[in-house]
């Protein structure tokens, strides 16, 4: 019986909230903190996993009930898409680039993790990407304060300032109009 290959298919959401501020701080870069070293194990476990390596084709990065930043999980120069740390117990490093395909998701919702919760990763289908639907239901905005236009995010961020996000290939022009003076 011959094995059949394994395609990606999940997005693992990482919450990088203890480990962004190594980034600003210029002891780590984003693709590190994003792309290493998640444990894979349920709870203390090492031999449950909670999540296949092999099937993660993206990584998000949330931070604040944002997405900080995603990647596209791909081989490195010896065609491995991850490998083991030699940390004990052992964790999983991606390989990868900041995706443009999914750039449309940086600064989206993303999946929010309860205080005290001792999982920092969580598995979501890559379908909740591709279709551009929302990561979950109960985890949706309210429709003002987030709107996806093509690969474009628009977010109402405060109540005088909008962020947009977009793919690295796109222009964006920004006009200002006079102000509504019926309200």
């Amino acid at each position: 019986m011959a094995l059949r290959p394994i395609h990606p298919d999940q997005v693992l959401a990482v919450n990088v909230s203890r480990r962004w501020g190594e980034i600003r701080r210029s002891e780590a870069t984003e693709g590190e903190v994003v792309l290493g070293a998640w444990s894979p194990w349920v709870g203390r476990s090492t031999t449950k996993q909670h999540f296949d390596a092999d099937r993660i084709a993206v990584v998000l990065a949330c931070r604040g009930g944002r997405t900080m930043a995603v990647y596209d999980v791909e081989p490195d120069s010896n065609g491995k898409r991850w490998h083991w740390t030699q940390s004990t117990p052992a964790r999983i490093v991606f390989h990868g680039r900041p995706s443009e395909r999914y750039a449309a998701q940086l600064h989206a919702p993303a999946p929010s993790w309860e205080r005290g919760q001792g999982v920092p990763v969580k598995v979501l289908s890559l379908d909740s990407l591709v279709e551009g639907g929302d990561l979950s239901p109960d985890e949706a905005p309210a429709p003002q304060d987030h709107a996806r236009i093509g690969h474009a995010v628009v977010t109402l961020a405060g109540p005088d300032h909008v962020t947009v996000s977009v793919p690295p290939h796109y222009t964006v022009t920004v006009t200002t109009r006079e102000p509504d003076r019926s309200s």
